[in-house]
């Protein structure tokens, strides 16, 4: 159950705090003032402002004056935008995250890169070994690689050996952060790095602007060479057939009737569902997990028995966490309603991050026809609305 359900706005920092903190010839506590870089003539909003500042004061008690340079720049900047844009003060997610980063490129001038996606694909999907998720030719640089596909990804991700091979400029992901990103219970011995992509394909479908994670090849679940996000899919109209294991991508087309609506938030989409005839609570799809998913702040609230559930192994980038397995009653999508299938149990700070109930995972998503439709990205290039239309393959 790989996820890099936040580095997009990381990513985003990354690009503006350079932009702001540009590092001066001079640069010192007395004219430390003049080292932001030109602020807009118009007056910026009351959030901005905050924002700004906070950052500011974050960066400076990281960064000392005489050590200012692009590497420690960019390692603050991750830190702070934990700390001042993603996180509330008791370290739960805030809800405002995304208007906050706004906030930030508003003053600070900055705009991201533009991803540019065009052209149409048609590939057969393959099952990972012991698994229910699908993996895809994927052509990087000219090579064909397989990659693991993935909508709880907000980021494309490839094997460093990929990035170093190609000459790849890299920005180093502190440990510390990268276990708010991912599953697993040790992120200390994962080296995952920031690149700006080149272009990727898949069959005909090519998309260029797009900056993703590095990690090793053992740290990618099923020793894939990478993870095709949301990122790149985002740009299409996808098709996923289980039933004959195809992958379709096309031109983007407007939602249509019966399709469940979908919620962009932090670059991966959810949605409303019920369980055992309760809620609706908020879902993450996920066509990179093998199985539903459930907090246990959820299970709580369901009365499932956590403590005598059985006991299983989950693995993520950062290796495995312990998990509970139990068996859902119903699980409802909308209209579409499966019985008796199996969940895990997780306590993980990945779905308090996003502010989420549990992951909609495959054994529920392969009983469908998939047919995923993204609305216009926002200003940080994320989908704030889209669509999900299921067509039942009646293969129960």
């Amino acid at each position: 159950m790989p996820k890099t359900t936040s580095i997009k706005l990381i990513i985003s920092a990354i690009g503006i705090i350079g932009f702001i903190f540009a590092p001066q010839p001079n640069f010192s506590e007395q004219n430390s003032s003049t080292t932001l870089a030109q602020i807009p003539s118009l007056k910026p909003s009351e959030l901005s402002q905050e924002v700004l500042q906070e950052l500011t004061q974050c960066v400076r008690e990281i960064v000392k004056p005489t050590e200012a340079s692009l590497e420690t720049l960019q390692v603050a900047s991750m830190q702070c935008t934990m700390r001042v844009i993603m996180l509330a003060p008791d370290g739960k997610f805030r809800p405002d995250a995304n208007q906050r980063m706004e906030a930030l490129l508003e003053i600070s001038g900055a705009s991201l890169p533009e991803i540019l996606s065009q052209g149409k694909a048609t590939v057969k999907l393959q099952k990972l070994t012991n698994s229910q998720v699908f993996t895809l030719p994927v052509i990087v640089a000219g090579e064909t690689k397989n990659f693991l596909l993935d909508t709880g990804a907000s980021n494309t991700i490839i094997e460093s050996k990929i990035a170093q091979n190609l000459g790849l400029a890299s920005t180093p992901i502190p440990n510390d952060l990268l276990s708010y990103f991912v599953v697993g219970d040790d992120c200390s011995n994962v080296n995952a790095n920031i690149h700006a992509l080149p272009t990727i394909k898949v069959d005909a479908a090519t998309v260029n602007g797009l900056q993703g994670m590095g990690l090793s090849k053992t740290a990618i679940p099923g020793n894939l060479s990478g993870v095709l996000g949301l990122d790149f899919l985002k740009g299409f109209d996808v098709i996923i057939n289980p039933q004959t294991s195809q992958l379709e991508l096309l031109s983007p087309s407007s939602s249509v009737n019966n399709a469940i609506p979908l919620i962009g938030r932090m670059g991966v989409m959810l949605a409303e569902v019920k369980i055992n005839g309760k809620g609706p609570f908020l879902f993450l799809l996920d066509t990179g997990a093998d199985l539903m998913v459930l907090s246990q702040n959820l299970a709580n609230e369901l009365g499932i028995d956590i403590a005598n559930a059985e006991k299983i192994d989950v693995l993520g980038f950062c290796g495995t966490e312990i998990a509970r397995k139990t068996k859902l009653d119903t699980v409802s999508l909308q209209q579409h309603e499966v019985s008796q299938l199996d969940g895990i149990i997780i306590d993980n700070q990945i779905l308090d991050l996003i502010g989420i109930d549990g992951i909609v995972g495959q054994n529920f998503l392969s009983r469908y026809q998939q047919h995923w439709r993204f609305d216009k990205s926002n200003k940080l290039g994320f989908p704030e609305t889209g669509s999900l239309l299921l067509t039942p393959l009646g293969n129960d």
